[in-house]
């Protein structure tokens, strides 16, 4: 699963974690570089053309592998900042300092050490080359020259990136969403001033959102004259909307999840948008939208619409059904008027109001699969079910469907077309629809793509079942596990993966394969001739209720297990 989130440095730190070590996503995150304030802003100018790399270099320590002693105290040397007596080690001599640091407090292995050491001298000397300033020295986070270091080497900031994820072996991405340019943001705050960069727009203190922001080229900032107070109509005349890059629209292509995620919008996320724009509508994935918990300075007493309609105003105005979900924290200070069905106010956030990773995900894995404000799954019966739907299954469907607290419906024909999942019952016996809930919950939170309904998990299951009259004996019992055990070996022989009952006839599977079922044998050969397709036998409630017939299940089983290789 392709997952993309749109951050900045701190705003999706929980869910960043959460996700960099889930086996089924690939996880990019797309970020830009127009921070320039303070040691940033240095680095950058020491290094014509290079972007700011705070924000990547937050997120490279969210996302590095923290299992080895060496990776963490990457982590921890990266983010550290240079004393007042390590900044004078650094005006002496860089070398000695950064062997200093990782002798004495950060061990790391040789080929981090190695790395490191290289590249935090060749961007310390471009860093001397333009200032030996102490005070504007002191502070500088080692992270920020390592990533000079590699600018310094590539001349190419996305390359530079690349260079880094790939040292350590990255899970994650980290793409910077522009090509190479000179870029620097600035904004109009509510009463139309002008603030002229990106730490400006960060600390920016007023009671009202700020209006509106540009990229404008260097020469074009430098141009400005400081005794001058700029319309926005003037500035946006300067401006320019920086070109993609190409890492950023093929992210946006593959993405089957796309997170706008929380943070400060004004400088880490809308230019973002704003850059991609023409990807974003492209792009076929799902999109979520998280709203932040509370006010940053840029977005003070916004409210709900307005925070929304920003960002829209980056993506296309016109479209205000855009989001396939949009999820709001019950507590946040960003609370919608009103509900509509793409609206998710569920508690996401931990004690701290701060975003919970887990919570987040659990709740956009349900959002995608939502329409209308539920999951819905299309109920099909077979031969085997038939006799049991009008008076076994209709009144349990009416029953779950009239609950409005639960967040799944079940349809039946022409309804399930458009339905998030395809459930078939091709079964001499009614399962439990109920426990189709917790199927779904497992689904989206593994990112399952089909179910295999497994009927005999037990010996007191199997006896519910078949009504004592096949196991009410220990011989007759070992039978039957013989019996479903050769079924799982031929279906593994068949299709190489081991499944528990598999022709139990029950099955729920992704309604975007849309596999089409002619019977049991039939359905199984079109799951398994997708090779992405990743399929699961979870438990089962079941009771057979017509009298059981031993040579005629034999001769179905039989007739089944042919049937998977014919």
């Amino acid at each position: 699963m392709n997952v993309v989130i749109f951050t900045g440095g701190n705003g999706n730190a929980n869910i960043i974690k959460h996700l960099k070590d889930i086996p089924y996503v690939n996880l990019s995150l797309l970020i830009n570089g127009y921070d320039d304030g303070l040691s940033t802003g240095i680095i950058r100018s020491a290094n014509q053309g290079m972007l700011g790399p705070s924000d990547f270099r937050k997120n490279f320590t969210y996302i590095i592998d923290d299992f080895t002693e060496s990776n963490r105290n990457v982590k921890r040397l990266f983010e550290h900042r240079l004393s007042e007596n390590e900044t004078h080690d650094l005006l002496n001599s860089p070398a000695e300092l950064i062997a200093k640091l990782v002798g004495n407090q950060f061990l790391l292995d040789e080929r981090a050490d190695a790395f490191i050491k290289q590249y935090f001298v060749l961007g310390a000397k471009q860093l001397l080359d333009f200032t030996k300033q102490f005070a504007e020295l002191r502070g500088f986070s080692v992270g920020n020259i390592v990533m000079g270091g590699l600018f310094v080497e590539t001349k190419d900031f996305n390359l530079a990136l690349r260079n880094l994820t790939n040292q350590f072996q990255l899970t994650a991405q980290l793409i910077n969403v522009s090509t190479e340019d000179d870029s620097k943001l600035v904004a109009f705050d509510a009463d139309e001033n002008l603030l002229k960069n990106e730490a400006d727009i960060v600390n920016y203190q007023g009671e009202k959102p700020l209006k509106a922001f540009y990229l404008l080229p260097l020469a074009a900032l430098v141009g400005l004259d400081d005794s001058k107070s700029y319309t926005i109509a003037e500035i946006e005349a300067l401006a320019k909307v920086p070109s993609i890059s190409k890492e950023a629209k093929l992210a946006l292509e593959e993405a089957d999840v796309i997170i706008f995620g929380s943070g400060t919008q004004f400088s880490s996320l809308l230019p973002s948008y704003r850059i991609c724009q023409k990807a974003i509508l492209a792009a076929p994935g799902k999109k979520v939208a998280i709203v932040n918990n509370q006010y940053d300075s840029d977005i003070r007493n916004i409210s709900f619409e307005q925070f929304m309609d920003q960002i829209l105003r980056e993506i296309d105005p016109a479209q205000t059904d855009f989001f396939d979900a949009i999820l709001v924290d019950r507590e946040s200070l960003i609370k919608p008027k009103t509900i509509t069905p793409s609206i998710i106010v569920q508690r996401i956030a931990d004690a701290n109001l701060k975003h919970d990773g887990q919570k987040l995900w659990n709740w956009i894995c349900r959002a995608i699969d939502m329409q209308d404000g539920v999951v819905n799954i299309g109920v099909h019966f077979y031969g085997n079910s038939l006799g049991l739907v009008d008076k076994h299954y209709l009144p349990e469907i009416e029953r779950l469907n009239a609950d409005t607290s639960r967040k799944i419906r079940f349809v039946l024909g022409k309804e399930t077309a458009n339905a998030a999942y395809q459930l078939h019952i091709d079964a001499s016996g009614k399962i439990a629809l109920f426990e189709i809930d917790s199927w779904i919950d497992i689904v989206q939170m593994t990112q399952l793509d089909g179910v295999i309904g497994s009927r005999f998990e037990s010996r007191r299951q199997l006896i519910r079942s078949l009504k004592h009259n096949f196991v009410e004996s220990n011989r007759n019992f070992a039978v039957a596990l013989a019996t479903s055990y050769f079924v799982s070996f031929v279906y593994f022989l068949r299709f190489g993966r081991i499944k528990p009952d598999p022709l139990s006839g029950i099955y729920l599977v992704k309604g975007k394969y849309a596999i089409s079922y002619r019977n049991i044998s039939h359905f199984l050969k079109e799951v398994n001739r997708i090779p992405m397709v990743k399929l699961a036998s979870l438990p089962i409630g079941y009771r057979t209720f017509k009298e059981f017939n031993l040579f005629a299940k034999v001769g179905t089983v039989l007739k089944n297990l042919v049937g998977l290789y014919v």
